[in-house]
């Protein structure tokens, strides 16, 4: 099977018509130009949202607290919500407090569950080889997972794989530099199995924390060398998705992969990136030494 190339989620969508919420499973026809180049379409780094009113911010914080047990937040949750964080919310309702406040709440209440691995309090069961491995010279971190080291879900260890990500999501939050708000996901589908991931729950998991927890925190991810089987996964996934979260995902090749890294974040990122690739199509593999992080100054 070839691998799935060529466009972002809306040129993928355009091309195969009926099948817009499953994997794509046949090459589409190429646009001209570069793989980084039709595939980009936006500079390496975002211009900064604007900023929110400082009454709406508080106003959310004050209603979203009153929606948690006790109507009140922790120390550690109230330390959470920065400017940053909150306008993140309040911008996704439009500037509604109330709403926002709604989904705030719900972000909270995630983090105070996973708050020993977020906080750095306990270490995780490292599952997979799931890790932010590099940052571009935009200071956007790039985080890496390839199916070859994939653990099969099941009741037993589904929280030990859920705080994995978890632990490696706010690594990337805490690897972003000048200025970046957001991460680079690479999901390389190298050694997929269909019999090893019929459990969708941990990419249900995952698409719940990009959706409030980590909200707006995804700047694009990149799904390589996706094979036809792929497809069932996706579709769990696809409709917990927003339809701004579809446009930033990516089905490619793996040399369109690196060409995309290198466009937005530079050539040694991308060789750290298309390096790790190709150990894992080796048989000695990479599944990594560092977690979170392979970033020296944001390790565990």
């Amino acid at each position: 099977m070839a691998p799935v190339a060529s466009n972002c989620m809306t040129g993928v969508m355009s091309a195969l018509g009926p099948w817009a919420l499953s994997c794509c499973t046949r090459r589409v026809d190429a646009p001209t130009g570069g793989a980084a180049e039709r595939l980009l379409g936006a500079p390496g780094v975002a211009a900064p949202p604007p900023a929110a009113d400082e009454s709406g911010l508080a106003e959310t914080v004050r209603l979203a607290a009153a929606l948690l047990p006790g109507r009140e937040m922790t120390a550690w949750q109230r330390a959470w919500c920065t400017a940053d964080n909150v306008g993140r919310y309040h911008r996704g309702r439009h500037g509604d407090p109330a709403a926002a406040a709604e989904i705030l709440a719900q972000a909270l209440r995630w983090r105070e569950d996973y708050r020993e691995v977020l906080s750095g309090a306990r270490e995780p069961r490292w599952q997979t080889d799931l890790r932010v491995l590099t940052r571009g010279g935009d200071g956007v971190p790039i985080i890496y997972g390839c199916f070859r080291h994939n653990v099969p879900a099941t009741s037993a260890n589904l929280r030990d794989i859920t705080e994995h990500m978890a632990a490696v999501l706010e690594a990337a939050s805490r690897a972003r530099r000048q200025g970046a708000t957001n991460a680079d996901t690479v999901m390389d589908c190298h050694g997929y199995v269909m019999r090893d991931n019929l459990n969708p729950a941990p990419m249900l998991a995952l698409m719940r924390m990009v959706n409030q927890p980590y909200r707006d925190s995804l700047r694009r991810a990149i799904v390589v060398d996706a094979p036809r089987s792929f497809q069932m996964l996706w579709r769990a996934a696809a409709p917990l998705l927003s339809e701004k979260t579809k446009r930033k995902i990516c089905f490619v090749s793996r040399a369109e992969a690196a060409q995309l890294v290198e466009a937005s974040s530079g050539p040694g990122a991308a060789a750290a990136v298309d390096r790790v690739m190709a150990l894992n199509r080796e048989a000695i593999g990479c599944q990594g030494v560092h977690f979170p992080s392979e970033l020296p100054e944001d390790g565990a």
